[in-house]
């Protein structure tokens, strides 16, 4: 992860002219080039509000007498010079370079059709390495697999000597696929004295700004150039098709505020694996999930800089909830940003066409999607899958697959798992949590009946007959039934019997697909689990140490007692983090009584963790501490627990972290 920098601004003595002249004539349309959209906004727009971000000493446009009134009235602020006769790019550097200031000492040359998707720090980098060679002329490259209609670099002994434009290339130089991109850094007095020496094109007639090159290396002065690392940053644009590609092709650059939580790192690997161009931020710099995000580039904190050539701004509801006037969600909406959520993003996009395994309930989520997962994978399904939790056979809570199955967890809170229409829905349980968003039983019950709406026609709803019961009225009846089917098994390579809820809806999908039962079976015996679910993290002073990520008063009990059933002649102490002052608070009662009931030998309980609530974190896990007797001690943050476990570890044999906050750094501080 990279720290969050502003873009670096260009001195004042660089003038960048806007060739915005052309008339493309392959477009055939009656509109001007430069004014077609590109996902909702023309060509030049974004190329300017790009230029606008480097901030540099004077931007002019050169304009055909077409779209001149057009262009003055979308740039106000900005010089719009007329190139009377269609005569190339040469000649319409010619007409811009009459408004330089005197000041001015470099001139970027860029093309206001095909410059839509630089990044402006990738300019201010081409602008440093200019200025650094002490070049006449910089110019960017890029290698393009199909380089049809593009202008081609010569080189002779690594050196670029020129560039010959396509309609002027011999069939030896068509080969080539290093092509121009159409960004220059010009020296001014250098560029003034040669732009008359230029000869016109002998297939064309037209002056070329490419022929500059040629003539620098005649004169022996200093050409570099700067290849991009791929096109992903650049796209050429002559007709209609190649316009409605770069459209498509901005539709898919999105950039994800809070990358690093479990979901959207699912969501950001697997949008990039399905073609997408993916950037990301987050304040948090220790996740684990953005460790395996190869390729991606990820900044330290937010910036409005993020926000240059996406097409999409995908979230956590989180934000949209508690920080709806976050700057980049407001700078996003003014430049009519399409901001969405990226469980929406994965409903919409990700799981087009798809057929998804979608897994929904209070708890065991994670567990049972991975598990149905891994069985799908052994069987040669090949299956997109999201997980919120590291898979730890995989390293990572993603896999992207090439077949049509999709499996992901959907998570009930804030009605995210809305956003999925589902051909099977697993329905684990319907248990009440998140009282900050659900005020009652009933009002879980209701969101998952509209969960169970939104399955496809001839889809399946699998859950316990219990379940069905309490939906049976919002179950569509096109819909079909299977109920989670009691399978035995062999023993689990994880901890806790409660898993088995767990593996008999992983084998019922299993079955539902034709997987043959007993290589599903094989598959779970072998499943290492996920993180944070009873993961052994090491030894400290011959001291086990597990953490979970267990949150509710049921999934405490089990959790805790499973570990102690596993380890029974061990002495345990359970370390709880309470996990919000709404949760706690409301399922108070239960709380104490699960912790009272579980079989460790002690308990320490730590300050509440607030995540996006306001309270004191010391009285509520004080109160809690209290009622739970003399087995609890309350222990304050996780360093100062941490110091107290050290200097008590000879009285105990096993330590089990618990909770969804930050728990998990207990085993650092051990």
């Amino acid at each position: 992860m990279k720290e969050n920098k502003q873009i670096l601004s260009m001195s004042s003595d660089v003038a960048v002219i806007v060739l915005a002249a052309g008339q493309g004539v392959r477009m055939k349309s009656t509109l001007s080039k430069v004014l077609h959209p590109i996902f909702g906004k023309s060509m030049v727009l974004r190329t300017i509000e790009i230029i606008k971000k480097i901030n540099p000493g004077q931007i002019i446009l050169v304009a055909n007498p077409q779209n001149a009134n057009t262009l003055k009235k979308l740039f106000r602020n900005f010089s719009v010079v007329i190139q009377p006769h269609s005569k190339g790019t040469a000649d319409a550097t010619k007409y811009g370079l009459k408004y330089v200031r005197e000041k001015i000492r470099t001139i970027t040359v860029i093309y206001g059709d095909d410059s839509a998707f630089y990044k402006p720090q990738t300019i201010i980098d081409v602008y440093q390495h200019h200025l650094k060679s002490g070049a006449k002329i910089t110019f960017v490259t890029v290698k393009k697999t199909k380089p049809t209609g593009l202008g081609r670099i010569i080189r002779k002994n690594g050196k670029a000597i020129g560039i010959v434009e396509e309609k002027d290339a011999t069939p030896q130089e068509k080969l080539i696929n290093e092509v121009n991109d159409g960004l220059y850094f010009f020296k001014k007095d250098w560029l003034a004295s040669n732009l008359s020496k230029i000869l016109p094109s002998p297939a064309s007639g037209e002056y070329y700004i490419t022929d500059l090159i040629g003539l620098a290396f005649s004169q022996k002065e200093k050409v570099t150039t700067y290849q991009l690392a791929n096109d992903s940053q650049w796209h050429g644009i002559n007709t209609r098709k190649e316009l409605l590609q770069a459209t498509e092709k901005f539709q898919k650059r999105i950039h994800i505020m809070g990358i690093a939580g479990a979901g959207a790192s699912a969501t950001a690997g697997i949008a990039k694996g399905y073609g997408f161009q993916v950037s990301g931020c987050d304040l948090k710099t220790d996740s684990a999930y953005i460790q395996n995000l190869k390729g991606i580039d990820i900044e330290k904190g937010h910036n409005l800089s993020h926000l240059v050539s996406i097409g999409h701004l995908i979230i956590s509801p989180a934000v949209l909830a508690f920080n709806p006037q976050a700057a980049e969600i407001k700078q996003a909406k003014k430049e009519n940003i399409s901001i969405i959520t990226w469980q929406e993003f994965q409903g919409r996009y990700l799981q087009k066409s798809k057929f998804v395994i979608a897994i929904a309930g209070a708890y065991g989520k994670s567990t049972t999607t991975a598990m149905i997962s891994n069985i799908l994978i052994d069987a040669g399904y090949d299956p997109t899958c999201e997980v919120g939790a590291t898979v730890l056979s995989w390293g990572n809570n993603f896999q992207v697959g090439k077949s049509k199955y999709y499996v992901c967890e959907a998570d009930e809170y804030r009605d995210n798992f809305l956003n999925y229409s589902a051909d099977i829905a697993v329905i684990l349980n319907i248990d009440w949590d998140h009282p900050d968003f659900f005020k009652s039983q009933k009002s879980v019950e209701n969101s998952f009946k509209k969960f169970v709406r939104k399955i496809k026609n001839n889809g399946w709803l699998i859950t316990t007959e219990q379940i069905r019961q309490k939906l049976k009225d919002s179950i569509p009846s096109n819909v079909n039934f299977a109920r989670i089917s009691d399978y035995q098994t062999d023993k689990l390579s994880i901890i806790g019997d409660f898993r088995k809820e767990n593996v008999s809806a992983a084998l019922t999908v299993a079955k539902l697909l034709n997987i043959d039962i007993l290589k599903a079976k094989k598959s779970l015996s072998s499943f290492s689990g996920l993180g944070r679910r009873l993961e052994y993290k090491g030894e400290i002073a011959h001291v086990k140490v597990y953490d979970d990520y267990a949150v509710q008063p049921y999934t405490v009990l089990k959790t805790a007692d499973a570990l102690k059933k596993k380890f029974a002649n061990r002495s345990i102490v359970l370390v709880f983090e309470p996990h919000t002052f709404s949760r706690i608070s409301t399922f108070f009662k239960l709380f104490v009584k699960n912790l009272k009931k579980t079989t460790v030998d002690a308990i320490y309980i730590t300050n509440v963790y607030p995540a996006r609530e306001k309270g004191n974190p010391k009285i509520l896990a004080q109160k809690l501490t209290a009622a739970i007797g003399p087995k609890a001690q309350f222990t304050g943050t996780i360093e100062q627990t941490a110091a107290k476990i050290r200097s008590n570890s000879h009285n105990f044999e096993i330590i089990l972290g618990m909770g969804a906050g930050d728990i998990y750094k207990l085993w650092d501080y051990l």
